[in-house]
């Protein structure tokens, strides 16, 4: 069956009638009603019943199935033409993502570097802010893609989470420390007890409350937009710093890294979209790129 027989099934239907539909096509009625008979026949059901008169008609329940159907095809012949289209030009377009502060140097570093390298002719625009701001970004169609530590906009039933991993809290504090001063690695919750803490925005309440549960009662001194502002707290030695971090992420100079042993110290990093709208080309090609490296680094 001729594709532009689904096209002109799908705007028959959202004209209400066959003579609306010819007028819209700039088609001869009678070629067009002789369209749905041989689509009629080809599906050997009746599709559309058309009342008296002929200027209102009623879809059958196989026309209902055709019509989601009618659909999808003529949406993937579009898709297909862009993407192919892209290929004759080289590969372009926008990519626009709204992060969490404490995520953009992870995600800039770990996927948008390398994605530029195989995209070059690919613009990114990155907006760091709020999780509330994220959700409006992504709602008004302003970005395709949220990175965020989860929190209340996955538990949204507006957006679908492609990609979800927990992320460790560690704390960060200056060698010779006034605050801590051994070398192992490792540390317990308790230690934190009396601290100053400095922490960031998306990671404040949560460890707040994991505190409060455990009876620990740290001196909260600044809660920062970003980790690189925390972190300049440390460098200081004014506080101890309490930020999502992962094993391989580099130390900032002159800081230590102690991991938090304690299996509440974790958050969950996520890319998320907005349910149920399609993703653009550039958009496709990118969550595919980012599936299979997320799979090679392990992540």
């Amino acid at each position: 069956m001729d594709l532009e027989y689904y096209r002109n099934y799908i705007a028959i239907v959202e004209a209400g009638s066959i003579s609306a539909a010819a007028k819209k096509l700039s088609i001869a009625q009678p070629a067009l009603s002789n369209q749905l008979k041989q689509m009629q026949r080809y599906y050997d059901t009746t599709l559309i019943n058309v009342k008296r008169g002929g200027h209102s008609m009623e879809l059958t329940d196989a026309g209902r199935v055709l019509l989601k159907k009618a659909r999808a095809m003529v949406d993937e012949e579009s898709e297909a033409a862009k993407e192919i289209a892209d290929c004759r030009a080289g590969f372009s377009g926008t990519l626009r993502v709204s992060l969490s502060p404490s995520m953009s140097i992870w995600f800039v570093s770990r996927y948008l570097c390398k994605f530029s390298k195989q995209y070059p002719d690919v613009n990114y625009e990155l907006y760091e802010c709020t999780m509330t701001e994220q959700a409006e970004q992504l709602l008004s169609g302003k970005t395709e893609f949220g990175v965020t530590n989860g929190g209340a906009l996955m538990q949204s039933y507006h957006f679908q989470t492609l990609y979800s991993r927990r992320e460790r809290l560690m704390a960060f504090y200056k060698k010779d420390s006034v605050f801590l001063h051994d070398s192992n690695p490792n540390m317990a919750l308790e230690e934190l007890d009396g601290m100053p803490i400095c922490l960031s925005r998306g990671t404040g309440t949560y460890f707040m409350n994991v505190c409060y549960d455990s009876k620990i009662h740290p001196r909260i001194l600044c809660i920062s937009t970003t980790k690189l502002s925390a972190m300049a707290w440390a460098k200081a030695d004014a506080g101890i710093v309490v930020v999502p971090s992962e094993l391989e992420d580099e130390v900032p100079e002159g800081l230590i890294r102690k991991t938090i042993v304690d299996e509440r110290m974790f958050q969950r990093k996520t890319l998320c979209i907005v349910k149920g709208r399609p993703l653009s080309t550039v958009g496709k090609t990118f969550y595919r790129f980012f599936k299979e490296e997320a799979e090679t680094l392990g992540d």
